[in-house]
């Protein structure tokens, strides 16, 4: 997805990323899947390493079917950090999480109902990470 079209993304955040070459959240997701890859995009942007690792949870859960970048965001104020993390979730606790999340803040207009976190649990358990923190392993 061109990082143009994601809603609610600061236009200053597409500049500074587009003026690196980083237009789609594809784009993003290679470039920062690495922590080397991460620090030469903060310092090529300003942007910090908190705001560039929320892009990149948003992104990485975007790979699930199903879920865009309003539901990815929700995903992340629910704690899941990528789509090896939501694979070893357990549906129903992490659908509650969420409508009270939603309830408090508003992120989405419908909260997902348990078969749609369902699917997205069985669809992310057929990825592979593609992000890698110091260590070579996910950390949540």
């Amino acid at each position: 997805m061109k990082l143009a079209q994601v809603e609610g993304l600061e236009p200053d955040v597409i500049a500074r990323l587009s003026t690196i070459g980083i237009d789609t959240t594809s784009d993003l997701l290679t470039r920062g899947a690495e922590p080397t890859g991460r620090a030469e995009i903060t310092g090529a942007s300003g942007l910090s390493e908190t705001a560039l690792l929320a892009l990149l949870f948003r992104a990485d859960l975007e790979r699930v079917r199903g879920v865009g970048w309003d539901y990815a965001g929700l995903l992340v104020e629910a704690g899941v950090s990528t789509a090896v993390d939501l694979a070893h979730r357990q549906a129903e606790e992490l659908r509650k999480r969420m409508a009270a999340i939603n309830a408090e803040r508003s992120l989405v207009k419908r909260v997902p109902s348990l078969a749609q976190v369902s699917g997205w649990i069985e669809h992310a358990r057929t990825l592979s990470a593609t992000l890698r923190f110091n260590g070579g392993g996910e950390t949540y």
